[in-house]
């Protein structure tokens, strides 16, 4: 049996690591939303309204969105990741959001 070399062993282990990091940036291009289906995922959340303010903020190779979203005399503040998980929610009804 041969014995692998001490550069050889490197090689693969940094094919390894690039083959990873290529992986990753292929999954994330492919899972990650746009500002449209954040903006969808934010009113079925509320159950429809209107955005009256929003926010994009990169985040790595992915957007994060924020919208404020007032739906009769309720308002809502939704928070949605790069991958379109609800990761904030608060709502309130009143004079607690003044827009």
């Amino acid at each position: 049996m041969k014995k692998i070399g001490k550069k050889a062993i490197i090689g693969i282990c940094a094919g390894a690591a690039l083959l990873v990091a290529v992986v990753a940036v292929i999954a994330i291009m492919v899972f990650r939303i746009d500002a449209v289906r954040a903006q969808n995922i934010a009113l079925s959340q509320t159950g429809g309204g209107e955005i009256v303010e929003q926010d994009i903020s990169q985040e790595g190779l992915w957007n994060e969105y924020s919208y404020t979203i007032v739906n009769g005399d309720k308002w809502y503040e939704v928070e949605i990741g790069g991958f379109g998980g609800v990761e904030g929610f608060e709502s309130g009804t009143g004079n607690g959001y003044m827009y």
